[in-house]
């Protein structure tokens, strides 16, 4: 088993997989085999959306990212208290779905009934599909890659969305992360993310802000600190931060409900944690069984701050709430 699988089962014991049960009882369904290759054989080239396709083990890679509108600003409100889950619409009425913002995940994905709604479209190339095989647990349903046409945020659209569709009915799985209320339809990963101008989480508000091309200014009475982006291959959000003193990145999980989780030893409390020039101390802890992966800063470190990503920039900025 892989670390990324093991680390999800640890974080939470709702993590794990569900039961394959009929369709219509509104637990999780897998689809058959035979099911899936009906869906899969109308998929569509990558290249006809502007990505670019490489071979793969077992199938083909892609390379590509969405189109945001310029200069669109919007606003969201989290569906279940500090935890980031959004309601977010397609190109009609009819297309609505929660969905978490997860920085760090390094992708994005959608239930299959959500990605059927949103009319998505699977990828391929001469029968050689999109076929997931990194290291995140998908709870024994397989998942494979396609593009959703549109997303909205209110007036925001984002346009030619690469994801991945879990092909199970009714559930993301341990995608997402033991939330039973709102049902959670999709995650919004790190990859959509950092294509913004900015994100700004902001959980005492309880709101999400996105901006498509205007830069944003911290508040410079509130600033606490700013923290450089540190990209980790297959990884989501990683920061510049430190474990007691020792330089180390360290992801943002502000899908997950826990404060802190790291791999290099076994504790319950990690007396300093820095992120930036924040610097925590007598920190609950939790053990990651393998030291392959950064250690993690969950949402409850997180939230007593207005977190902005600035993907473009490679910076987050902690503000004091006012």
């Amino acid at each position: 088993m892989t670390f990324g699988k093991i680390f999800i089962l640890i974080l939470s014991a709702a993590l794990l997989g569900c039961q394959t049960t009929d369709y219509n009882s509104g637990e999780e369904y897998v689809l058959p085999e035979t099911q899936q290759n009906t869906y899969l054989s109308h998929a569509k080239m990558p290249q006809n959306y502007g990505f670019t396709a490489f071979p793969v083990k077992g199938g083909i890679g892609i390379t590509g990212k969405a189109r945001l509108h310029a200069r669109h600003v919007a606003s969201a409100k989290f569906l279940k208290g500090k935890v980031p889950v959004i309601q977010m619409r397609g190109r009609a009425k009819r297309m609505k779905m929660n969905a978490l913002l997860d920085t760090s995940s390094p992708a994005t994905w959608m239930e299959f009934n959500a990605a059927q709604s949103f009319e998505s479209t699977f990828l391929a190339m001469d029968e050689d599909y999109v076929i997931y095989q990194g290291g995140y647990n998908t709870g024994e349903a397989p998942a494979y890659g396609a593009v959703v046409n549109q997303m909205r945020i209110d007036q925001l659209f984002i346009e030619n969305i690469p994801l991945y569709v879990r092909m199970a009915m009714n559930s993301l799985g341990p995608l997402a992360r033991g939330i039973k209320v709102p049902n959670i339809e999709a995650i919004i990963g790190y990859d959509v993310l950092k294509q913004f101008e900015y994100v700004q989480f902001d959980f005492d508000a309880e709101t999400v802000i996105f901006s498509s091309s205007t830069p944003y200014t911290p508040h410079q009475d509130l600033l606490m600190t700013t923290a450089k982006i540190k990209p980790q291959r297959n990884f989501g959000l990683a920061v510049e931060g430190a474990i007691f003193g020792k330089p180390t990145p360290i992801i943002l999980d502000i899908a997950g409900d826990y404060h802190f989780a790291r791999g290099d030893v076994k504790v319950s409390v990690t007396k300093q944690v820095s992120i930036g020039d924040i610097v925590y101390r007598r920190v609950p802890t939790l053990l990651l069984p393998a030291n392959s992966s950064p250690p993690r800063a969950g949402r409850r470190l997180l939230e007593n701050y207005i977190v902005t990503v600035c993907g473009k920039q490679g910076i987050v900025y902690f503000e004091q709430i006012p």
